[in-house]
């Protein structure tokens, strides 16, 4: 299994830094899009999560290449952080206290560039071609959202759990990226993980 994930892991790097790319583009600043960590477990809600906290979310279903969804999380606080980064927003898109329909566009792009690049780098190792619906943005306590993701997802799933950081000069912010996927969709994977190990211990 961890030499699986450390497959996945490297994954993440490439996405890392085809995300860092875009985002800096779109916010017009240098920001650097990293994911530290990942884990596979259970379709369950994970526990390590503040579940009364107030949160936002950017969640996808997957329309083709591997079964399942994508969901982008971010508590208030760094939400907010994330708003104030775009140079794109105006002062009063940044103040907290409610996001604006600027500020909930903003976000929304960048759950949607976080998504894509991972999934991107999965479909490069997979060789397919991974789509997704437009997004849906979600508000409210963490638990309720974390409800949400796991509830709608596929009753057999494994979740792909992977720490996101958005690192600019003055400001590191903190999420979370969830990739829920049925049982045949991991097993793909990890059958594409397996052979890439192998092709790399017989040189």
């Amino acid at each position: 299994m961890e030499d699986e994930l450390d497959i996945i892991r490297e994954v993440g790097s490439i996405a890392s830094a085809q995300g860092s790319i875009t985002l800096s583009e779109i916010l017009g600043r240098k920001v650097n899009l990293l994911l530290p960590s990942v884990d596979i477990v259970s379709a369950d809600i994970p526990r390590r999560t503040d579940m009364q906290r107030i949160g936002i979310a950017v969640i996808c279903k997957i329309s083709t290449g591997i079964n399942g969804q994508a969901a982008f999380v971010l508590d208030e606080k760094n939400a907010f952080k994330l708003v104030s980064l775009s140079d794109k927003v105006s002062e009063e898109d940044k103040c907290p206290g409610a996001l604006t329909e600027m500020g909930v566009s903003t976000i929304k792009e960048i759950g949607n560039i976080v998504i894509s690049a991972y999934l991107g780098a999965i479909g490069a190792i997979l060789r397919k071609v991974i789509l997704f619906l437009p997004p849906t943005f979600v508000s409210g306590m963490l638990g309720e959202i974390l409800n949400i993701i796991f509830s709608s997802s596929i009753a057999d799933g494994t979740t792909l759990f992977i720490e996101t950081v958005f690192e600019e000069s003055q400001e590191k912010i903190n999420g979370s990226f969830y990739l829920v996927l049925s049982q045949e969709s991991v097993s793909d994977i990890r059958t594409v993980c397996k052979k890439m190990l192998e092709e790399l211990k017989g040189k």
